[in-house]
């Protein structure tokens, strides 16, 4: 049985590190390092809650438009496995870092826009939902049907990873599981009881919820 791959992102706190870092179900834990995010932090934020225990996931360190300086500054302070990038960075740019990388897709309209070129490079892709420019942290998902009836976006997710982002819980991460059976998904807010702070119960409910409907699909095919 193919498992989804689980991203916890927006981690601002020891406490919830700790508790993340022990949960084997979850495969990647983001930090946000832009300060258009009311999650972001300091390197030496980060490095607190690094150094609290000994890593078991892979830290994604998530940007938004920030200059190639600024990045390289934090890559020197803090030990990132992969980046995100979550703004319209180039494909060069998101290449120069000689990292792993993931690159953010946005829907909006509709419609997806992205250099195609991408494809061939970046690691994984993250769908996230875009509303009035807002990319990301609106706390809203997108038109999943657009997973299977956009011929764009069908194309992207038939040939690479993705993750989907954007408004999800643990009320519905079990129809995006069992109607689209994405690689990853991606949550920050869905599981929080105020900002960057998260609440414990809804993870593990969130974790549930996911492999419960992965056994659904497996047990009808």
């Amino acid at each position: 049985m193919t498992k989804t791959q689980i991203k916890f992102c927006g981690i601002t706190s020891v406490e919830d590190y700790l508790f993340i870092n022990d949960l084997i179900d979850v495969n990647l834990v983001g930090m946000i390092f832009t300060n258009k995010s009311p999650r972001c932090l300091t390197t030496a934020g980060a490095n607190k809650i690094l150094e609290s225990t000994k890593r078991q996931k892979s830290i994604v360190g998530v940007f938004m438009d920030q200059s190639e300086d600024y990045i390289n500054d934090i890559l020197t302070e803090v030990d990132l496995d992969i980046l995100q990038f979550h703004g319209d960075e180039t494909l060069d740019f998101c290449k120069s870092f000689n990292k792993p990388f993931i690159k953010t897709l946005h829907i909006s309209n509709q419609s997806l826009v992205y250099n195609s070129d991408f494809k061939n490079v970046a690691n994984y892709f993250l769908l996230d939902t875009s509303i009035d420019n807002n990319h990301g942290g609106t706390g809203k998902k997108f038109n999943w049907d657009l997973l299977s009836k956009n011929n764009k976006i069908s194309d992207l997710i038939n040939n690479s990873s993705y993750f989907v982002a954007g408004g999800l819980n643990p009320s519905n991460v079990a129809e995006l599981i069992i109607q689209h059976k994405p690689y990853g998904i991606d949550v920050s807010s869905g599981l929080e009881s105020s900002i960057g702070k998260k609440d414990h119960l809804l993870m593990k409910k969130f974790i549930e919820n996911v492999r419960i409907s992965e056994k659904e699909n497996y047990e009808k095919n």
